[in-house]
């Protein structure tokens, strides 16, 4: 009996080491992170949005900065602009889950109670993020959404978001992001 508990004692510690060097690797920033904190600063945002697509789009102007949080974890970006003629904000929190190895978003605005979460990968040929996700309309239907940040350069980027309600992809938002 005594060799039984001994064994498993021993398993249950090895099980426990393996345990703590997987939780050290996924908490751990690595090169995704620093990519992501490349965004840390405060950008100027020229806003195109298409409603309808038979339509003009329209243009404003917003601005964002962005913060690293947690030892370079995440980053949280807080906007500030105007959507149809009335004050928006919102705030973005985003990073790189090492253990699921995918980019993820999180977005919260003042024009609703909801998230978006979205998830996606990085090419490096393109410089750009995809993700992909889903979010409720304010009628509750389900949306697919899918965004694609395009890197230009340490002061240019820009923010393309494309909606589909079920009648097929329409792109719905562009941001042309500049460092101040």
């Amino acid at each position: 009996m005594f060799i039984i508990v001994l064994f498993s004692f021993t398993a249950f510690a090895q099980d426990q080491d393996a345990m703590m060097k997987e939780w050290q690797k996924a908490m751990t920033p690595g090169p995704e992170h620093e990519m992501l904190s490349k965004m840390v600063g405060d950008w100027d945002g020229d806003i195109t949005m298409w409603m309808d697509p038979s339509k003009p789009p329209e243009t404003s102007k917003g601005t964002v900065k962005y913060e690293s949080i947690f030892d370079g974890r995440y980053i949280v970006g807080k906007f500030s602009g105007n959507m149809m003629g009335m004050p928006f904000n919102g705030m973005e929190v985003s990073g790189y889950d090492n253990v699921k190895k995918v980019f993820f978003s999180n977005w919260y605005d003042n024009m609703g109670t909801g998230v978006m979460y979205v998830e996606g990968t990085y090419d490096k040929t393109s410089n750009t993020c995809n993700y992909i996700g889903e979010t409720m309309d304010p009628m509750g239907n389900k949306m697919k959404v899918r965004e694609v940040i395009t890197i230009s350069d340490k002061d240019h980027s820009k923010f393309e978001m494309f909606m589909d309600m079920g009648a097929g992809e329409m792109k719905s938002m562009e941001i042309k992001y500049t460092r101040k």
